[in-house]
């Protein structure tokens, strides 16, 4: 061999170890922390186990396994190359109340087959494991054509298991689903391979076990964050991690936390037994108890005092009868001027918030911090909740991209206000332009689970034009115009029995009237549908389960307009939560801007005369 070759040989040599140890140091080396992204630190070389501590759960860990997992770690998967299988792990909340393996079998096949509708079946059992734990066992194959021959025994494809257990434990209300994905011909050959992974599944988390790696976050102490984007830090409790929630406008300069695990998950308050149906729906967002927000707002050299009285004008938004502010006081953190206000937002008839929230401006930037939790929590763990907000320090140091950002309060549009137009009938109307044509992202779910399930106008009309327009936070106006020959009374009269029909009329859980004026070939209706909260508090007296969320609860305000052969409504929703004087001002002034063909509202001299609500009533027979 010539000494060139030997020499390129050793200097190969070399670099292929750097770099394979610089790859493997990459992948292995952390502070021992699990975050949302990595899962192993430099001390889990020897583990051959994964499990969850939080979800109760361990596996036989290949050594040369992939790992992938949900923030939480209720959804795990890993896979092998040296087992040509994938393996996925699901702790699912058994929100059914089953008791038994044999009722999943009845009443939750898609437990079963959902994951591989397509695929053949080939055994559908019980067994037990080492441990005497009972699960349901489904194996299939699933071929890699699109159609799948009955009467063909596949050569290639993909063996497929799925276990399903009921844990057992009473704090543990979970049904566990683990299923193994192996290459067909490969377990054709390794079949004592795949079992030897599905053998080792236990619904059991051993604590003592140094060789189990757990995929729960383990923060249980304590810790600094600190944000050098904005130049702030802040001490966060365990458990809790940045998320992106109630982040209104989407704002990058926003950084919101919130604790990753429920307290039915950590065990602090006990879960509902197997055999209680939970009838909250799995696809309702999840409500925070208690969260935190830090944002940048801007860098302007507006008054500190000037930029607090604009920037606190916005609980004004609240309905005054829920919201109470406690006090509010100056302060100084280090160099840095402050305030810290304290509100209590009822956000439901049995669930109050504390939200605190702390102004600060070091040297013109300004930050606000708003701490939000609920009366219960905040009362019981005082000392937690002051030290987050009062751990709250501006750095000196910021990205070395950052510049300026603009402050709302020193813009001056030219014009507030924006026109809307319907087509199919002459209807124009000024409104604010803090009114958006296109629905805002975090309105989408509010839009789907509230508004879409709200009680009809019955409006009657048809050929209708609509316009639906959203303004923060969460009020919806919707503009209807079209065609209608019936006479007003007629269409009022329709409109009005499903209002007058309604429990919370019969109940007297909503405060409903109905003004009227006319004058020639106009008419003009205004209906106002706003919940008494003294009366709910009534009809749920006696039953501590019975709650009402002023968020989901909406106020109505609807002018109903007929001139000549149109029809018009204009339809103000907003949630009780979010009543307050200066969006209903805003709106009536808006409808005293509406012009039909040449008729100006702004020039009308209404006066609205009382209608009485009891001749809607359907009349027996």
């Amino acid at each position: 061999m010539s000494r060139k070759l030997k020499i390129a040989i050793c200097i190969f040599t070399i670099v292929s170890f750097v770099l394979t140890s610089s790859v493997f140091a990459l992948t292995q080396e952390d502070s021992g922390i699990i975050d949302f992204y990595t899962v192993f630190s430099k001390d889990d070389v020897n583990k051959n186990r994964v499990g969850n501590s939080v979800y109760n759960w361990s596996i036989y860990m290949p050594q040369d396994a992939y790992i992938n997992k949900d923030p939480k770690g209720s959804y795990f998967s890993m896979s092998s190359n040296s087992y040509k299988a994938s393996i996925n792990v699901e702790a699912i909340l058994n929100k059914e109340g089953y008791t038994s393996l044999d009722e999943i079998l009845l009443y939750a096949q898609d437990l079963i087959s959902g994951y591989y509708s397509g695929s053949k079946l080939y055994s559908l059992k019980k067994g037990k494991d080492k441990q005497g734990q009972e699960y349901i066992e489904a194996t299939s194959v699933y071929t890699d054509s699109f159609y799948v021959f009955v009467d063909e025994e596949e050569s290639s494809g993909t063996f497929n298991l799925i276990r399903i257990y009921l844990s057992k434990n009473k704090r543990y209300n979970y049904i566990y689903r683990l299923t193994i994905s192996m290459d067909l011909n490969f377990y054709s050959q390794h079949q004592n391979l795949l079992y030897k992974i599905a053998d080792s599944f236990e619904t059991n988390f051993d604590r003592n076990n140094p060789n189990i790696k757990d995929l729960a976050d383990n923060v249980t102490s304590w810790r600094v964050h600190k944000n050098t984007s904005y130049g702030w830090q802040i001490d966060l409790p365990p458990y809790w991690k940045s998320t992106d929630i109630y982040n209104f406008e989407y704002n990058s300069s926003t950084q919101s936390f919130a604790p990753l695990y429920t307290d039915e998950e950590m065990g602090i308050v006990k879960q509902k037994q197997q055999d209680t149906f939970d009838s909250t729906s799995s696809d309702t967002q999840q409500e925070y108890d208690e969260y935190l927000s830090v944002s940048f707002v801007t860098n302007s050299n507006v008054s500190f005092d000037k930029w607090v009285s604009q920037e606190i004008k916005n609980i004004e938004l609240y309905n005054k009868e829920l919201l109470k502010v406690i006090s509010s006081k100056s302060l100084n953190i280090g160099t840095s001027k402050a305030k810290i206000y304290d509100l209590r937002i009822r956000k439901s008839l049995n669930k109050t918030f504390v939200e605190k929230r702390l102004y600060v401006d070091s040297n013109n930037n300004k930050y606000i911090l708003t701490l939000y939790v609920t009366e219960e929590k905040y009362n019981k763990d005082k000392q937690k909740y002051d030290r987050i907000i009062n751990s709250f320090k501006v750095l000196p140091a910021k990205s070395r991209y950052f510049d300026s950002i603009l402050w709302s309060g020193d813009l001056k549009p030219q014009n507030t206000l924006k026109t809307v137009k319907l087509n199919k009938a002459p209807l124009e109307i000024k409104i604010s332009k803090n009114y958006k044509t296109n629905m805002p992202y975090y309105y989408y779910n509010y839009f789907n689970q509230i508004i879409g399930s709200s009680i009809p106008s019955a409006q009657g009309i048809s050929d209708i034009e609509t316009v639906t327009l959203y303004n923060t936070p969460y009020s919806i106006l919707t503009i209807n115009g079209g065609i209608n020959l019936n006479p007003p009374e007629k269409i009022i009269k329709n409109a009005m029995l499903a209002w007058v029909e309604s429990n919370e009329y019969k109940s007297k859980t909503v405060n409903m009237s109905l003004l009227k004026y006319s004058d020639k070939n106009l008419s003009i209706y205004k209906f106002t549908y706003v919940y008494n909260i003294l009366k709910l508090s009534e009809l749920a007296k006696g039953n501590p389960n019975r709650d009402f969320n002023f968020m989901n609860l909406q106020n109505r305000i609807i002018y109903m307009i007929k001139y000549n052969q149109y029809y018009y409504t204009i339809d103000l929703s907003i949630p009780v939560l979010y009543y307050n004087s200066y969006t209903v001002s805003d709106f009536e002034n808006s409808v005293k801007s509406i012009k039909i063909d040449k008729i100006d509202f702004s020039k009308l001299n209404i006066k609205f005369v009382k209608e009485d609500l009891e001749k809607f009533k359907k009349k027996e027979e």
